[in-house]
């Protein structure tokens, strides 16, 4: 807890089924991180009584991580300058495949030490622009 506030941006992009690898190359992006249908524990895989949302799905995420950050807007900007550019191959690949995308933000900070959590309206515009559905998980200590 030495290094709080501790702020994670992911932009990720999940669906049912579609090849990571051809997102990777479309976008000219590198992931952070992927996970197929095949990474997910058995009991998720193996159970289809789940609703929608929890069931096995394939997910493509590029991370940002700022420790002792005060403004969320910082790895969010960072996030946008690997995409800048790439949105429209970017919307045409998740039209095509039935994909959604997220803009994850955790932060992680003590009690009454939180990072300004103001998004000015070019950034959200920005995400609007791209149907990217935005979500907070804060956790203080």
């Amino acid at each position: 807890m030495n290094h709080l506030p501790y702020i994670e941006v992911s932009f990720v992009v999940d669906g049912k089924n579609f090849e990571l690898e051809k997102l990777t190359e479309e976008l000219g992006i590198l992931p952070t991180e992927v996970r197929g249908l095949n990474d997910w524990p058995d009991a998720v895989k193996n159970n289809p009584n789940l609703p929608l949302e929890l069931q096995a799905r394939c997910e493509w995420s590029i991370s940002q991580e700022e420790y002792l950050c005060k403004q969320i807007e910082i790895p969010i900007r960072k996030i946008i300058a690997q995409i800048k550019g790439k949105e429209q191959k970017l919307n045409d690949f998740c039209k095509k495949n039935n994909l959604s995308k997220a803009l994850c933000i955790t932060i992680h900070a003590k009690t009454m030490c939180l990072p300004e959590m103001y998004l000015p309206p070019c950034i959200v515009s920005y995400w609007g622009n791209l149907d990217v559905a935005i979500g907070f998980d804060v956790y203080t200590y």
